[in-house]
């Protein structure tokens, strides 16, 4: 007779394994053993101690009653999608601290320990963002009085400032064609739309009117009309892409995941004898655009970063650009002459 256990769930990893765990909400994660009578057993111990366990396990002012707040909260309904993934990672490391701790138990000291138990820069960061974002319920809910999660030494990493060259494109170009045809696709959506890689790989044709390309951005949730770029379009009207395909990008009629996409983008690059990566083609749009006499405005509503972040990229690598730098040069020798200059020119045999 099968048993419904409480709390109990299965995860199927990739190579088909099972395995079982106690998810209990406020309860710390717990392996259970593969051996149906002691999975029983443990899950029932569990389950009976935390029936036990006295609604102090949320008072007010303890961890797990700030978390839950938090989790209430507008701020956190408003995160994009890939943002509550890790927030939601981070929400249970600091609840299996204990939910029933007050909050206020997390000094300086504490806040500082609790981040440096993460081995990776961005790891830190994330779990320092969340822990912030904790602290500020518990200031306006009169919890705490002072935000230890503020001025944190957190070393960053540093940022990418890779450009792909003209020649780097048409050598990846050209390594790519003894690829299957969708890397050839991811690459030219990568150019010319100034999107995320995660995000070109979910767009699907219905969202292609031939004259742009509607997308709901999956970081910020920003909804964008992008335009096409002839060339683009030339080569997605060239596809005859199968009833059976959705997404534009496509292996044998299967979305592209990103880690299977990441890891072929890599190889060609490899054979291209290019050291840049997908997600640099993003940086690498704005700036052309910018070259092109595209303004700030113009280049945010494509790319979908704001107008201070669009304006923070071009200022970082635009003044590093000779070719933009020619054209400022000429433009400012066509402004000298003047009209009538040039209608002397036109006048002269």
């Amino acid at each position: 007779m099968h048993v419904k256990l409480r709390y109990v769930t299965k995860r199927t990893d990739r190579q088909g394994g099972v395995r079982w765990y106690w998810q209990r909400r406020g309860h710390k994660l717990t392996r259970l053993p593969d051996n149906p009578i002691e999975r029983m057993a443990m899950a029932e111990q569990l389950n009976a101690a935390a029936d036990r366990s006295t609604p102090e396990e949320l008072q007010r002012g303890s961890i797990g009653w700030t978390i839950q707040k938090y989790r209430e909260s507008d701020d956190f309904r408003a995160l994009a999608p890939g943002t509550v993934k890790y927030y939601k990672r981070f929400l249970r490391d600091i609840e299996a601290l204990g939910p029933a701790l007050p909050f206020s138990s997390f000094t300086r000291r504490a806040v500082v320990d609790f981040i440096e138990s993460y081995g990776k820069t961005f790891q830190r960061r994330q779990a320092a963002a969340v822990l912030k974002a904790c602290f500020g319920v518990a200031r306006y809910h009169g919890i705490v009085a002072v935000d230890e999660a503020t001025g944190l030494r957190l070393k960053t990493t540093r940022a990418r400032d890779r450009i792909w060259a003209d020649d780097e494109i048409a050598r990846w170009i050209e390594a790519a064609s003894v690829e299957d045809p969708h890397m050839t696709t991811a690459f030219l959506l990568l150019k010319f739309t100034a999107q995320r890689p995660a995000d070109v790989l979910r767009m699907t044709w219905p969202q292609y009117s031939g004259a742009a390309i509607r997308l709901r951005q999956q970081k910020t949730g920003a909804l964008l009309d992008v335009p096409v770029h002839p060339e683009l379009r030339n080569h997605l009207d060239g596809l005859g892409h199968s009833p059976s395909s959705l997404t534009i990008v496509s292996y044998r009629g299967r979305s592209v995941k990103y880690l299977r996409f990441n890891e072929r983008f890599r190889r060609i690059a490899e054979r291209a004898r290019v050291g840049a990566q997908a997600r640099d083609l993003r940086r690498t749009a704005l700036l052309r655009m910018a070259e092109a006499g595209a303004t700030v405005p113009q280049i945010a509503s494509v790319s979908g970063h704001s107008i201070e972040a669009t304006q923070r990229i071009l200022e970082t690598y635009l003044p590093r650009n000779r070719d933009l730098a020619e054209v400022a040069i000429t433009r400012l020798a066509e402004y000298k002459r003047g009209p009538k200059s040039n209608a002397l020119d036109k006048n002269v045999p």
